[in-house]
């Protein structure tokens, strides 16, 4: 069985979290301060696939920059208060193309509140688990409708943004139809 190079961790490389793969993915692209990034971040719908807030984009860059993948420098402005330039060193580079590799060849499985809630369907009554079913599986329909515009109003020629929006949207689908069969079963 041959073994996937990627899968493995080299010495003193650990795994990225969304939001400093995110940082260096943004910063890969050249030099910026963090309201620039948090804009990026805003712009390009980021915040519906990893949570970011501003204060946490601050502290992301410090521990990026303080693993040694991240530099910066101060930039002096007349009349306003200065500001942090970031931008990657050559490890950031190394580890950023490292992760995103990793990040798209291995299957992820991400922690599910409605699956804790699941596990724990014993203490309720059928009535209001079939309740809670029916109401997520109708939240289920309302981001399928959502998810289904915004692909249609999608460059058809931006194959990536695309596979960002079908992406969810066929996981959803996926969910809706499991959560029916769910419900029938009960």
């Amino acid at each position: 069985m041959r073994r996937n190079p990627l899968l493995f961790k080299q010495k003193g490389k650990a795994n990225m979290t969304n939001l400093e793969l995110t940082m260096l993915g943004i910063l890969v692209e050249g030099p910026a301060h963090a309201y620039s990034i948090a804009k990026i971040v805003e712009e390009r719908g980021i915040r519906d696939r990893t949570p970011i807030g501003f204060s946490t984009i601050y502290s992301a860059l410090n521990k990026l920059q303080r693993a040694g993948y991240l530099q910066s420098n101060f930039e002096p402005q007349a009349n306003l208060p200065g500001r942090r330039i970031y931008s990657l060193t050559e490890r950031g580079q190394n580890i950023f193309y490292s992760e995103i590799l990793k990040a798209l060849s291995q299957p992820q499985r991400a922690p599910s509140l409605f699956e804790t809630g699941l596990s724990f369907g014993q203490y309720l009554k059928k009535e209001q688990i079939k309740e809670a079913l029916t109401i997520y599986e109708a939240e289920l329909g309302r981001l399928i409708q959502a998810k289904v515009r915004e692909l249609t109003a999608c460059d058809v020629n931006d194959q990536i943004r695309r596979a960002l929006l079908t992406r969810p949207l066929t996981l959803w689908q996926a969910e809706r139809k499991w959560i029916r069969e769910l419900l029938n079963l009960l």
